[in-house]
C-alpha cells in the first residue's frame, strides 16, 4: 500500500493538447484543482465518486479550466445529492460567472426549476490574501495570464504545503507562491523556449523550480501542449496516474 497523500491526475494537457485530457488534479479525493469538461467522465472512468470533493479551486475562467463545473452540477441535479457544502473558489465575479455558464449549458434546468441537490458555497477572491473554504485555509496570489484575473493557490493539507500555479507566465508572484513549499504543481505549457507571455516554457520552469528540486520538494509538471523531456527532480504528470507525496 502506498503511503502519503494521493494526487490523481485527471488530465495534464493544455488547451491546445496533443491528446492529453485537459489539466485537472484531485488531491486526496477532496480538493480539486480546476475543472475542465473532461474531468467528470474521467472521474467515472477511474472509479472516483464526485461526491467526495469538498473544495474546487478555479484558477481562471478559460474553458479548459472551468467549463466542467456545469457537468458536475448536472450530476447533482440528476444523480447525486449531499448535505455537506461544496466550496467553489475562484476569481472575482465567481458566482455570477458560474450561473451564466450553467445557464448557457442547461437553460432548461432553470426554466424547469431544477437545482443542484448540494449546498454551494462560493469563495470569491478579489485580491491577494488569505481565505478559507470550509476547513481549508488557503492563500490566493495573482498570476500573469494575459489580461485575465488568474490566481495561484497555496494551502497546507495533512501537514504538507501545496502550491498550484494554474496558468501563468513569468512573474515575481509565481516565485513567491512556490517559495518553500513541499509540493509544487506547476504549468509547463511549452516544452521548448517560447515568448508566450501567458505561459511558462521549459527554461523558466527550470529556473523557478531549481531551489525546490535542490531541497527535494515534489515538483509536478502539468498543463502541457506536448510531452517535455525528462528532468532531474521533476515528475511529468500523466493522465490517470496517481502520485503520493
Amino acid at each position: 500500500m502506498d503511503d502519503g497523500i494521493p494526487i490523481l491526475c485527471l488530465g495534464s494537457g493544455a488547451a491546445l493538447t496533443d491528446g492529453r485530457l485537459w489539466n485537472c488534479l484531485l488531491i486526496d479525493g477532496k480538493v480539486l484543482l480546476d475543472i475542465p469538461p473532461t474531468a467528470i467522465p474521467e472521474m467515472h472512468r477511474l472509479g472516483v465518486d464526485p461526491r467526495s470533493i469538498d473544495v474546487i479551486f478555479i484558477s481562471h475562467y478559460h474553458a479548459d479550466h472551468s467549463f466542467g463545473l456545469p457537468f458536475l452540477l448536472l450530476e447533482y441535479c440528476v444523480r447525486y445529492e449531499r448535505s455537506e457544502p461544496l466550496y467553489v473558489v475562484g476569481p472575482a465575479r465567481l458566482e455570477e460567472t458560474v450561473e451564466a455558464t450553467c445557464e448557457l449549458a442547461w437553460p432548461e434546468m432553470r426554466t424547469g426549476g431544477i437545482h443542484p441537490h448540494v449546498p454551494l458555497r462560493f469563495v470569491e477572491v478579489a485580491e491577494e490574501g488569505d481565505y478559507r473554504a470550509g476547513d481549508l485555509d488557503f492563500t490566493a496570489v495573482p498570476m500573469r495570464h494575459f489580461d485575465l484575473d488568474a490566481l495561484g493557490y497555496r494551502f497546507t493539507y495533512e501537514g504538507k504545503t501545496f502550491a498550484y500555479t494554474g496558468d501563468t507566465g513569468s512573474c515575481a508572484e509565481v516565485g513567491r507562491l512556490l517559495s518553500g513549499v513541499d509540493v509544487a504543481i506547476i504549468e509547463l505549457t511549452h516544452p521548448r523556449a517560447s515568448d508566450d507571455p501567458g505561459h511558462l516554457d521549459v527554461d523558466e520552469f527550470a529556473h523557478l523550480t531549481a531551489a525546490l528540486r535542490a531541497r527535494g520538494a515534489f515538483v509536478l509538471a502539468t498543463h502541457m501542449s506536448e510531452t517535455p523531456a525528462s528532468a532531474p527532480g521533476v515528475t511529468i504528470c500523466e493522465d490517470g496516474e496517481t502520485y503520493f507525496v
